[in-house]
C-alpha cells in the first residue's frame, strides 16, 4: 500500500477486518448495491457478497438511489442477508428517509436487532446483516433532487459503468451547495447512535448463559416449553408507569396543557423485583398478567432478554380482551404527586404455580396485585412444597385488606415499608409521632414500628423475618426468636439522605437484593447491607424504578457471615 496517500476502505473490506478484530457491529454511511442496468452488466457491490458470508452486522443509511435499490434487496434475499429498516416500513435511500420500496422487515428497537442475531448464531448461520437507518435531515430532500437531475445529465451524456457514480457526486456536490456533506455528517452521527444501541444490546443479551431463542419472549407467542426450575419464583404485577410533569421552572395550570416531560418506565411490584434477582443472577421465573398487547410484549421481552427472567406461556396470562396494566401520574416541578389514574383489571388474571411448579423451589416472592383469595392459595402451596413464602405488601390498602384473611401465617420474610407495616399491624395513633426540632420533619416513632413489627411476627411463619424500609432513617430488621423471647432488632441507618426519586424502585430493589444474598448464603443482616447497597443503584437511577447497573455489584465474602 502507498503510504503516502490516505487510502479507504470498501464496505466489504471493513466487514472483514471487523470479524477479524472480533468487532460484531460496524456502522457506515451508505452500503453499495446493484446498480442500474446491472440486470445487463452485473455491476454488483462485492459488499452485498461479503454480507452474505461475514458475521458482521452493517448499519447504514440504506442504498443510494443512484442504484437500482429494488433488485439491491432481491440480491440481499437471493444471498439470504437479513435486511431490515430502523422503525420504517420503507427502504431509506441514503439522503432521503423513503425510497418507495418496501424494506423487508422492520426492527422497532435494538433488542430486536441483538435477539434476531443471536437466533442467526444460535442456528449456525455464517451470513452478515444489514440495519437501514433513515436520514430525516432536511437538507437530503435538497439532495435527492440533485442526484434525480444528476442522473439525467449522466444518461444524456452516455456515461456508463463505473463512471456513472463519480460524475453524479461530484455534480450533486457543485448543484447542492454542501447540502450533501451536511447530510452525510447528519446521517453518520445517527448511524453511530443506532450502532452502538445494538452493540450494547448484543453485549447483554451475549452475557445471558440462557438461550435468548427459547427463554426470552420476543412477541405474544409465548415459549411452549414447560417451566423451567429455578430457586425462586416472583408471582405479581407487570406495570407501565407513565410520570408526566412541568418544567421545573413551571408552575401547573389546571385547565390547559403544559410544557413539560413525560417518562415512561416498566413497573409493577413483582416485576421489579423478579428484574432485581434477573440482573443480579438469580435467573428466576415471573408469574404475571398482560394484555395482548404491545405494552405487555415489550414488558416481557425486556425482563427476559435484558434480565434473564425466565416466562412461558405456563407463567403469563395473556389476555385479549383487556389491556396490561397501566399506571398515569401527573406530578407538580418538585415531583409531589399531584393525582393518577391506574388501570389494574388484568392483573385478576396472574396465574398461579401448581404444586409440581413448586419442587425445589427455595423462595416464593408475592406482591399484594393478585386476588385475595390466589394470593392464599399460591402461599399455602408454596409452604406445603417447602418454599419460604416472602410477601412485598405494594400498598397500604392491599397490604391491611390481606391481614383479615390470617394470611401472615404462611409468610416468612415481609417486606414493608413504615406506613405498609403500621396499617397491617394496626397500632398506631398521632400520639406516636416525633418531629425533628431542627428540620421540622416529622418521624414516626421507632418504638412503635418495633411494636408493629413484633404483632405482625407473632402471626408469621415460625423464625419469621420483617425487612421495614424507613426512608432517610434506613432499615429496621424484625427477627423472631427461636426460643419465644422478644423479637431482635437491628438498625441499618441510610448511607445517603440525598431526595429520593423513586418511591418503588428503592425499596423492590432491596427485596430482591435481599433474598439473591440469602440464596448466595448470606446471613439476614449481610443480605440487608447488600440490598440497600443495590438500593442506592436503583434510587439514583431517574430512568427507570431499577437500575440496569446492578449487575456491577458482587457479594463481598468477608461479609456474608455463612450459617
Amino acid at each position: 500500500m502507498d503510504c503516502r496517500h490516505i487510502k479507504a476502505t470498501t464496505v466489504a473490506a471493513t466487514m472483514r477486518l471487523a470479524h477479524a478484530a472480533g468487532i460484531v457491529t460496524f456502522v457506515t454511511g451508505g452500503t453499495g448495491g446493484v446498480h442500474r442496468g446491472g440486470e445487463l452488466s452485473l455491476d454488483i457491490s462485492t459488499d452485498l457478497i461479503e454480507l452474505s458470508r461475514t458475521p458482521v452486522i452493517v448499519v447504514s443509511a440504506g442504498v443510494k438511489s443512484i442504484l437500482d435499490i429494488k433488485r439491491t434487496l432481491e440480491v440481499l434475499e437471493t444471498f439470504g442477508v437479513p435486511t431490515a429498516a430502523w422503525k420504517s416500513e420503507d427502504f431509506p435511500a441514503f439522503f432521503s428517509p423513503l425510497s418507495g420500496v418496501k424494506a423487508p422487515a422492520t426492527f422497532n428497537d435494538a433488542m430486536d436487532v441483538a435477539c434476531a442475531w443471536a437466533a442467526g448464531r444460535d442456528l449456525g448461520m455464517s451470513n452478515g446483516m444489514l440495519v437501514a437507518v433513515p436520514n430525516y435531515d432536511p437538507a437530503g430532500s435538497n439532495v435527492e433532487a440533485a442526484i434525480q437531475e444528476a442522473m439525467k445529465e449522466a444518461s444524456s451524456a452516455g456515461i456508463e459503468g463505473r463512471d456513472v457514480t463519480p460524475f453524479i457526486l461530484r455534480t450533486v456536490a457543485e448543484k447542492t451547495g454542501g447540502d450533501s456533506l451536511r447530510s452525510n455528517i447528519s446521517l453518520v452521527k445517527k448511524n453511530a447512535m443506532v450502532g452502538a444501541e445494538i452493540a450494547t444490546a448484543i453485549s447483554r443479551v451475549s452475557s445471558h448463559s440462557f438461550n435468548v431463542s427459547t427463554k426470552t419472549i420476543s412477541s405474544l407467542e409465548l415459549p411452549r416449553s414447560g417451566v423451567a426450575k429455578s430457586r425462586v419464583v416472583c408471582i405479581g404485577g407487570s406495570v407501565m408507569d407513565t410520570v408526566a410533569k412541568p418544567d421545573i421552572d413551571g408552575k401547573l395550570i389546571i385547565g390547559t396543557s403544559n410544557p413539560g416531560k413525560i417518562h415512561r418506565s416498566d413497573g409493577g411490584v413483582g416485576r421489579n423485583v423478579a428484574e432485581v434477582l434477573g440482573r443480579l443472577g438469580s435467573k428466576p421465573i415471573f408469574y404475571t398478567a398482560v394484555g395482548n398487547d404491545e405494552i405487555g410484549r415489550g414488558i416481557l421481552r425486556r425482563l427476559g432478554q435484558e434480565c434473564g427472567v425466565i416466562s412461558n406461556e405456563k407463567t403469563v396470562n395473556v389476555v385479549d380482551d383487556v389491556g396490561t396494566a397501566e399506571y398515569y401520574a401527573l406530578n407538580d416541578h418538585s415531583s409531589a404527586l399531584i393525582g393518577a389514574i391506574a388501570d389494574m383489571d388484568v392483573l385478576s388474571h396472574i396465574p398461579i404455580p401448581s404444586d409440581s411448579d413448586l419442587e425445589g423451589v427455595d423462595f416464593l416472592v408475592l406482591d399484594a396485585n393478585l386476588p385475595v383469595e390466589r394470593i392464599v392459595e399460591a402461599s399455602r402451596r408454596g409452604v406445603q412444597a417447602g418454599c419460604k413464602v416472602c410477601f412485598e405488601p405494594t400498598s397500604v390498602p392491599k397490604s391491611k385488606t390481606l391481614v383479615q384473611f390470617d394470611f401472615l401465617r404462611f409468610v416468612t420474610y415481609a417486606f414493608p415499608n413504615e406506613d405498609e407495616l403500621l396499617a397491617m399491624a394496626d397500632v398506631f395513633s398521632d400520639d406516636d409521632i416525633i418531629s425533628d426540632e431542627e428540620s421540622g420533619v416529622e418521624y414516626k416513632n421507632l418504638e412503635v414500628i418495633k411494636r408493629a413489627a413484633s404483632v405482625l411476627l407473632s402471626k408469621m411463619m415460625s423464625g419469621g423475618q420483617i425487612v421495614v424500609t424507613l426512608g432517610k432513617r434506613g432499615v429496621l430488621l424484625a427477627m423472631s426468636s427461636d426460643s419465644g423471647e422478644a423479637p431482635v432488632y437491628t438498625h441499618f441507618p441510610a448511607k445517603c439522605i440525598e431526595e429520593v426519586s423513586s418511591s418503588n424502585g428503592p425499596g423492590d430493589t432491596l427485596c430482591g437484593a435481599f433474598i439473591h444474598s440469602l440464596l448466595a448464603g448470606s446471613d439476614s443482616a449481610a443480605a440487608v447491607q447488600f440490598g440497600m447497597e443495590a438500593a442506592l443503584l436503583s434510587r439514583s437511577h431517574e430512568c427507570s424504578a431499577i437500575s440496569p447497573y446492578l449487575s456491577s455489584l458482587s457479594l463481598d465474602k468477608n461479609v456474608r457471615h455463612m450459617k
